[in-house]
């Protein structure tokens, strides 16, 4: 599982160094994505092919699975890290997420996000606000 926050910045060539604490977990293919809330994904490539097996499997008779398999997938790049670790960011995806070189990444379980520290700022104000005193479900049950 991935967790915790580091603030790397991107070099002149768009490359993003993965922080060191998770590189150990990230050397062989992983798959770069643009992910809903205009962030990056960063997978290992077959946890990312696992999450995506059951939007694969679901119905394509229904359109919001087909067009969630065409966002998802459309905007996904495999990528090799390099000997030091590092990730290229396709311009699309550079453009989706608005990074410039100060990007935050930050561990979300089964992958990486790569957020831009003003939209991860904003977006991190309304967490705390809405779980600082919570008290409520959070997955639903199944009846």
């Amino acid at each position: 599982m991935f967790r915790g926050t580091a603030t790397p910045k991107l070099d002149d060539k768009f490359r993003l160094a993965l922080p060191a604490k998770y590189r150990d977990e990230l050397t062989n293919l992983v798959t770069v994505t643009c992910e809903i809330e205009r962030c990056l994904g960063v997978y290992r490539r077959d946890d990312f092919d696992r999450k995506m097996q059951a939007y694969n499997d679901a119905p394509t008779t229904l359109r919001a699975v087909r067009d969630f398999q065409r966002y998802m997938q459309s905007g996904a790049e495999d990528v090799t890290p390099d000997g030091q670790g590092r990730i290229t960011l396709t311009a699309a995806q550079r453009d989706y997420a608005g990074l410039g070189k100060e990007v935050v990444v930050i561990g979300s379980g089964d992958h990486l996000e790569v957020w831009d520290p003003a939209l991860w700022a904003d977006y991190r104000t309304r967490l705390v606000e809405q779980f600082t005193d919570f008290d409520g479900q959070i997955v639903p049950t199944t009846s």
